[in-house]
């Protein structure tokens, strides 16, 4: 699950803008949290939340933040309650890092006073101060000369209102940006996705965007962190950053960070290696008649497209829809099957505990070759993969109403597409061939424990009724996706850009899945002649 080799470079996947004690210590506490992060990310650079919040409502000031029809008013925690923090903080960082399997850097979130955007200041090891300053040039000038970074997120916002003043930003410091999170997307203020989902921060506006930065000269690479709050570090779906390095280690994560060879995706772990005259992404080169843009990727799900973009504007796209066909009957091939739990009743309709789930995949005939993680929550298990069986257990909770609760893994396998598949899940079983589970997905609908859960709980015996819909409403189901073979989620582009430059150019790549998950890369820069 961990690392894929890429010549000497490998791939790590980590989350640093996990906020943590921003009600105090963790609880879970931070260690488990870490623990339990272990098991599917590769690194972890905890944000210790230095904010408090003040409550105030008609009358004045309160001491219940969590009561609603109020105004809650955010500043910097206590000298004495930062230190207090901020040392226990480091001592689970440093206790929690072990090199070679998961390493931790010791972080946290400054705010200032709102109008210089917030940034993540993280340090390569133990002993640094968190510093209390309003303003970023401030921040950078305490950070200079310590081995500290400084990463601008939630980009997009309102110049001023916690959105960054680029004219500001310093390059050596901050070498890479936040541009997706539990916010939204801040690459630019178009609505690619948008940033939709704070309503108080909201809405995404011109100028602070990271296009804005590019387009202001500055050396910025990408990444996408969470910016959640929860004890589920690297959740699917709100932001994961990827960074290619020799090894596993503070040491070597560090430098590739101040090199700027980092990545972001929204969700699933799209692999992504991006060239420009065979430097790699984040580099700065010099003059060149001819750029040569190679983009190798390997998606989780069925590509969509690849885009290169060449100063903000698309240059170039490789649309793979279409482009590629099933394997032929008897020729063995990879794939990827995603299997996704946790549909259920909605948490105001029954009072129910967490759901387990264990699951088994079987081919015959074929073998289980790696694994990937889309959890969204912490109770899960590391699949087990032993030839041509694949074994794992879940827990998923009930979440808000028409809030996503599902977690998912995405697994590649090797077979032919006449090669069995079985898919088991809590007592159902799902068969059928390798083409079968390709034509579409499909629903395992846990019927008959729905209808003795609603007799059990409700006395509803829907027999005779005309609508039978509570039994699927409120059943569990579990989604099997369709089998993608390796032609479908593997993608190679190739171009040479002969077009002379009008000073220095960058080259940067977007990816979309079929799923709408997506990959931003780096840019590589190209100096003037």
């Amino acid at each position: 699950m961990h690392k894929e080799s890429d010549a000497a470079l490998n791939v790590y996947w980590g989350d640093t803008h996990h906020n943590t004690y921003q009600f105090g210590p963790q609880d879970p506490p931070l260690d488990r949290i870490c623990e339990d992060a272990s098991k599917y990310l590769d690194f972890y650079a905890a944000a210790y939340y230095t904010g408090e919040a003040s409550a105030f409502k008609q009358g004045g000031h309160v001491t219940d933040t969590t009561e609603r029809r109020q105004v809650v008013v955010e500043n910097c925690k206590s000298r004495e309650k930062l230190d207090k923090e901020w040392q226990e903080v480091q001592a689970l960082m440093k206790a929690a890092n072990r090199p070679g399997r998961f390493v931790t850097f010791p972080g946290y979130e400054w705010q200032g006073d709102g109008t210089c955007g917030d940034h993540n200041v993280f340090y390569r090891s133990e002993g640094p101060p968190v510093f209390r300053v309003c303003a970023v040039p401030d921040l950078y000038e305490k950070l200079r000369g310590l081995d500290a970074i400084a990463i601008p997120h939630h980009t997009g916002y309102r110049p001023g209102r916690r959105a960054p003043d680029w004219s500001r930003c310093d390059e050596r410091i901050s070498p890479f940006t936040e541009t997706f999170s539990k916010h939204g997307c801040s690459e630019t203020d178009e609505e690619y996705i948008g940033l939709r989902n704070n309503s108080h921060m909201g809405p995404g506006a011109g100028g602070t965007t990271y296009a804005d930065a590019l387009a202001r000269g500055l050396h910025l690479g990408v990444i996408c962190s969470t910016d959640n709050w929860n004890n589920v570090p690297g959740q699917y779906g709100e932001g994961l950053m990827a960074c290619l390095a020799s090894d596993l280690t503070r040491d070597s994560l560090w430098a590739a960070f101040l090199a700027r060879r980092v990545y972001g995706v929204s969700g699933d772990r799209i692999r992504l290696d991006f060239s420009v005259n065979d430097a790699p992404m984040g580099a700065i080169i010099g003059p060149a008649a001819k750029r040569r843009i190679r983009v190798a990727v390997r998606g989780s799900d069925a590509l969509d497209r690849v885009e290169i973009l060449r100063n903000n504007r698309v240059l170039a796209t490789h649309c793979h829809q279409g482009t590629w066909t099933f394997p032929a009957p008897g020729q063995r091939a990879k794939f990827k099957f995603r299997a996704e739990l946790g549909w259920g009743p909605r948490p105001n309709e029954l009072s129910l505990p967490d759901r387990d789930w264990t699951a088994e995949l079987r081919l015959d005939r074929g073998r289980w070759l790696d694994w990937e993680p889309c959890w969204i929550s912490r109770a899960h298990s590391v699949p087990k993969l032993d030839g041509g069986s694949a074994t794992f257990r879940m827990r998923t909770s009930l979440a808000e109403v028409l809030k996503p609760h599902q977690s998912a893994n995405v697994f590649e396998f090797e077979a032919s597409a006449e090669t069995p598949l079985a898919v088991r899940v809590n007592g159902l079983e799902d068969r059928g061939t390798v083409g079968s589970f390709a034509e579409s997905s499909r629903v395992m609908w846990f019927k008959d424990e729905c209808a003795a859960m609603l007799k059990e709980k409700c006395g509803i015996d829907l027999a005779g009724e005309l609508r039978q819909d509570p039994l699927y409403h409120m059943a569990y189901k579990a989604k099997l996706h369709r089998v993608i073979p390796e032609r479908g989620y593997t993608a190679l582009c190739e171009i040479e850009d002969d077009e002379p430059l009008d000073g220095e150019t960058h080259y940067r790549v977007r990816v979309e899945q079929r799923n709408g998950q997506r990959a931003w890369s780096s840019p590589v820069w190209i100096r003037a002649g």
